[in-house]
């Protein structure tokens, strides 16, 4: 007599599907980790510092007193 392995509770069919779709999910994260992008940069950076100048008290508005008005 011959012993037979025998799955009753998922069919073979679905078992294979679920088995692929975990398999394509494993495959495709560690190629999307492995060809991403480099985050750093390579080579020379500067850093650029941009000074404000205008006052920004709310005492200014912007406009100039010229001959005693204004000129916006």
């Amino acid at each position: 007599m011959r012993a037979r392995l025998r799955i009753d509770g998922l069919p073979p069919l679905l078992f294979s599907l679920v088995f692929a779709l975990a398999a394509a999910m494993v495959l495709g994260g560690t190629l999307a980790y492995v060809l991403k992008p480099a985050t750093l940069v390579a080579g020379r950076t500067q850093v650029l510092v941009i000074h404000d100048n205008v006052d920004s008290s709310p005492s200014t508005d912007g406009c100039l007193w010229v001959n005693g008005r204004k000129a916006c």
